[in-house]
């Protein structure tokens, strides 16, 4: 199952004391399938996968699949730091009935091209669950390398690969080279442009929590230019820095109920001269940033 349209990496709402919020989980999926998005990344950068304990993974995962109920697919975010760590949290995704994974190479330990390799197979064979690399080197300290995926892009399995390096000459190898193997997917914000145009149709996108709407909208090549001009400073401006806690502070200025990221993150909200101007951004992309609801 190769993954199109608009992925949400929904973000953990925690409440006042620091525990998941499941109703408010469920009132953002229901919102947000209503805005045409096509599936969901569960435990992803974005929904602060790296901070949950095993036991909140698993409250996550089966929050996500029932509330869902198979109307669009769940993939679950898999990284820790040890393949060990990694096949476990694949074997749950799959026990909690996830349809996919999206698979991060392991923080830290900084494996080399062929251990990575290995890595990626001894995950993906533990479960036999289609698979999207995540290359986020900036967060890892190591790419997918062409070598790396000369080794893994042959397994039916391994079905596409989420581009979050930032480095946009990756888009032309990665198609020229892995077309028929590899979906490539947009996993930078603010170059989804260049992904788009350049023929790719699936976009994983932390700020689709915030904008949804306008990121279905800019599916469509005759929307884009005009939508992209609209939110583009409210990527810019997220991207910047704190990016989770912004997108969690632009969340709730907006209505939501998604609290603050964990420790060692602070919430935006502290800044109070930040906070007033994501919420004037917001408010100048109008109908593109609507309240939830």
């Amino acid at each position: 199952m190769t993954p199109t349209g608009i992925y949400v990496p929904i973000v953990t709402p925690f409440d006042g004391q620091g525990q998941i919020n499941v109703e408010e989980l469920r009132s953002l999926l229901t919102s947000m399938i209503e805005s045409g998005v096509s599936g969901f990344v569960a435990a992803g950068t974005t929904g602060e996968g790296y901070a949950l304990s095993f036991d909140e993974r698993r409250l996550i995962l089966t929050t996500i699949v029932d509330c869902v109920d198979g109307v669009v697919p769940v993939f679950c975010g898999v990284g820790g730091m040890s393949t060990h760590e990694a096949v476990d949290q694949a074997l749950l995704a799959k026990r909690s009935g996830i349809t996919g994974l999206m698979l991060a190479a392991p923080a830290y330990c900084l494996p080399t091209e062929s251990e990575l390799a290995t890595h990626v197979t001894n995950v993906v064979n533990s479960v036999e669950l289609p698979t999207v690399l995540y290359d986020y080197p900036d967060r890892t300290g190591v790419s997918f390398t062409r070598a790396v995926l000369e080794k893994v892009a042959g397994d039916e399995l391994v079905v596409g690969i989420k581009e979050a390096s930032g480095d946009l000459t990756r888009i032309a190898w990665l198609g020229e080279d892995f077309s028929d193997q590899l979906a490539i997917v947009c996993g930078t914000d603010l170059d989804s442009p260049a992904f788009l145009d350049a023929g790719v149709n699936c976009w994983i996108g932390g700020m689709a929590n915030l904008l949804p709407a306008a990121h279905v909208a800019m599916l469509d090549a005759n929307q884009r230019e005009v939508i992209f001009a609209t939110i583009s400073p409210i990527l810019r401006f997220i991207e910047l820095g704190d990016y989770n806690a912004k997108v969690k502070a632009g969340m709730n200025a907006l209505g939501a109920h998604v609290g603050a990221p964990r420790a060692p993150l602070e919430s935006f909200e502290t800044n109070v001269s930040g906070l007033a101007e994501l919420t004037l951004l917001l408010a100048d992309a109008g109908k593109w940033a609507p309240r939830f609801t």
